[in-house]
């Protein structure tokens, strides 16, 4: 493995507008009940992946490219 990839500044960008968008979904109630609810868990993670510069995306994305190569 290569180490920790971090988001570009263009990723961390697009990240606080979807967190912005779930949040307001949620926060505005457009968004009620089951869907109101997994809007803000979406907005925390987004958030969460902004504030830290990370995404699991990638880790999962070499994970998956390592374990192709080992078959």
């Amino acid at each position: 493995m290569k180490g920790v990839l971090y988001l570009s500044k263009d990723g961390v960008i697009a990240r606080y507008i979807l967190a912005f968008c779930f949040f307001f979904l949620s926060g505005s109630q457009m968004l009620t009940g089951t869907a109101g609810a997994i809007s803000g868990v979406l907005g925390t993670v987004e958030l969460g992946t902004a504030l830290l510069r990370y995404s699991p995306i990638y880790e999962l994305y070499d994970l998956f490219k390592a374990s192709r190569y080992h078959l």
